[in-house]
C-alpha cells in the first residue's frame, strides 16, 4: 500500500518540475519543492512482533433500527488500516463479521472474532442486539468499541461509545429547540431510536411511528399541530431510510419546515433514501435538516481531517485496498461513505496494542483503560479519553446541518446526496 504513496509524491515532484522558463531564482541555484501534503502514513506498532488483529462487526443485513445504515460509514476502518500498514508489512488486520442485525447473529459474530484471537472489536453497528454480544467479549478480556451505537446505559467494563451518547444528542437538540425560543416540539420516533428525544416533547406530542405504507398518513396526521398552531418544531428519530421517508411525508405538509433528525441521519443511507423519494417527485433534499454528531466533518479544517481525507483518497486509487464487504475495491465501494468515527476505533484499539507492546486482548484492554486521544495521535475526529464508558467528551459532539453542495472527496464511488457541516457556535 506505501508504494503508491512514494510513487504519488515523486509523481508530484515530476510536475513540480515542468513548469515554465528559467526564473531569477532558479538562476540563483534555490530548489523548489511542491507543498507536503498532508501525512497519512502513522507509525505506530513498531514494537508489536505480530500484527494487530482487530474484528470489526457490521450489519449488512438486518431490521431496520439494528444498525444496518452504519456499515456503509464503517469503511473508515478500512482507511485505518491502510495508514497503519507499512510497506509490505501488515500491521493491522481487519477480520470483518456480519452479524445479520440479529441478537443470535451478534453472538455468533463475536465468538467468531473471540475464538479468532482479535486485540479487540469494532462494533460498527447499533441497536439492542447488540446487548447479547456485549458481556461475551467482557468475559473474554476483550475490548469493544461503539462508534455507531448511543444508546445510553451501561456499556460495561470492556465496552466504550466512541461516537456521541443518546444523552449528549438529546442535551444539544434540547438547547437547539430553546436558542430559537421552540418551546413545544412535536416528535416522532421509532424503530428504537431516539426514544430520549421522545421526552422533550410533551405527551401529547409524541408521536410513535411505524415503518411501512401506512407511514405517510400517520405523519401527514400526527403533523396537524405543526399546521394549526399546536406545535413549533418538530424532531425526527429513527432509521436512516424511515428517518427520510418521514421528511418526505412531513414535505407533503409542510414543505419549507426545519426538521431536527437523530443522528441517523448522517449515514448516507438517510439522503439515498430521500434522494430516490425526490426522484418520483415526493420529496426534496434541498430542505433544512439539522442533527448532532461528533464536531467534524469534510468541511473542517482540522489537521486530523485533512488527513484523513487524504488517507481515502490514496487508498481510493489503491486497487490492492479492498472495499470492508464484498467483493470491489475500497475506492468504488467505501470511499465515498468511510467517516472518522470507525477509523478513530481502530486507531484506538492499535495505539493501546503499541501501548501494551501487546496483541493480547487482555493487554490491549489495560492499556486501552488508560488512553487519551487527539489529533496529534492520528485521529481524524475529536480527542477521546477511555477513563468511562463515554469516550467521546462533550466538546466532541455538536450541532451539524445538511447540504447538497458538500466537498467533493474527489473519488470514483458516487458522493452521498448529502453531506453536512459543523453549525458555528452562534447559531447552536
Amino acid at each position: 500500500m506505501r508504494r503508491l504513496i512514494g510513487g504519488l509524491a515523486l509523481a508530484a515532484l515530476a510536475v513540480s518540475g515542468c513548469t515554465g522558463g528559467d526564473t531569477d531564482e532558479e538562476s540563483s541555484g534555490e530548489d523548489f519543492a511542491p507543498a507536503p501534503a498532508p501525512a497519512v502514513e502513522l507509525s505506530l506498532l513498531g514494537d508489536v512482533e505480530q500484527p494487530v488483529r482487530v474484528g470489526v462487526v457490521v450489519t449488512a443485513l438486518g431490521a431496520r433500527g439494528e444498525g444496518g445504515e452504519f456499515a456503509a460509514p464503517a469503511a473508515g476502518a478500512r482507511v485505518a488500516e491502510f495508514r497503519l500498514d507499512e510497506g509490505d508489512d501488515d500491521r493491522v488486520e481487519l477480520e470483518v463479521v456480519d452479524d445479520r442485525g440479529t441478537p443470535e447473529g451478534a453472538v455468533a459474530a463475536t465468538r467468531q472474532l473471540l475464538d479468532s484471537g482479535v486485540a479487540g472489536i469494532v462494533y460498527a453497528s447499533a441497536g439492542p442486539h447488540l446487548d447479547a454480544a456485549l458481556p461475551l467479549a467482557a468475559a473474554a478480556d476483550t475490548a469493544v468499541l461503539l462508534p455507531y451505537d448511543a444508546r445510553d446505559g451501561g456499556t460495561g467494563e470492556a465496552a466504550w461509545r466512541t461516537g456521541p451518547s443518546a444523552s449528549q444528542v438529546t442535551e444539544r437538540i434540547s438547547g437547539l429547540l430553546a436558542d430559537r425560543g421552540q418551546r413545544a416540539p412535536l416528535t416522532l420516533t421509532g424503530e428504537g431510536v431516539g426514544e430520549e428525544l421522545a421526552a422533550l416533547a410533551d405527551p401529547a406530542l409524541r408521536v410513535p411511528l411505524t415503518a411501512g405504507d401506512a407511514l405517510a398518513g400517520q405523519v401527514a396526521a400526527a403533523a396537524r399541530p405543526l399546521t394549526d398552531g399546536g406545535a413549533d418544531a418538530v424532531v425526527v428519530g429513527a432509521s436512516a431510510e424511515t428517518s427520510a421517508e418521514t421528511v418526505a411525508a412531513l414535505q407533503g405538509v409542510a414543505p419549507t419546515l426545519p426538521v431536527v433528525l437523530a443522528p441517523s441521519a448522517l449515514a448516507p443511507a438517510f439522503g439515498g433514501r430521500l434522494a430516490e423519494l425526490g426522484a418520483g417527485g415526493t420529496a426534496t433534499t434541498a430542505g433544512q435538516f439539522f442533527t448532532v454528531g461528533p464536531a467534524v466533518t469534510d468541511s473542517s479544517t482540522e489537521p486530523g481531517v485533512a488527513h484523513f481525507l487524504a488517507a481515502v483518497r490514496l487508498a481510493a486509487q489503491d486497487a490492492a485496498v479492498p472495499a470492508l464487504l464484498g467483493p470491489e475495491t475500497f475506492g468504488r465501494d467505501g470511499a465515498a461513505t468511510a467517516d472518522v468515527r470507525s477509523h478513530d476505533a481502530v486507531l484506538a484499539l492499535a495505539t493501546a496494542a503499541e501501548q501494551a507492546a501487546s496483541t493480547d486482548p487482555g493487554d490491549v484492554l489495560t492499556a486501552l483503560r488508560e488512553l487519551e486521544l487527539g489529533a496529534d495521535d492520528g485521529l481524524g475526529g475529536p480527542a477521546l479519553t477511555f477513563d468511562s464508558g463515554q469516550a467521546l467528551g462533550d466538546d466532541g459532539v455538536a450541532l451539524l446541518q445538511a447540504t447538497t453542495r458538500g466537498p467533493d472527496r474527489g473519488v470514483e464511488q458516487g458522493a452521498p446526496a448529502l453531506s453536512w457541516f459543523v453549525l458555528p457556535a452562534d447559531e447552536g
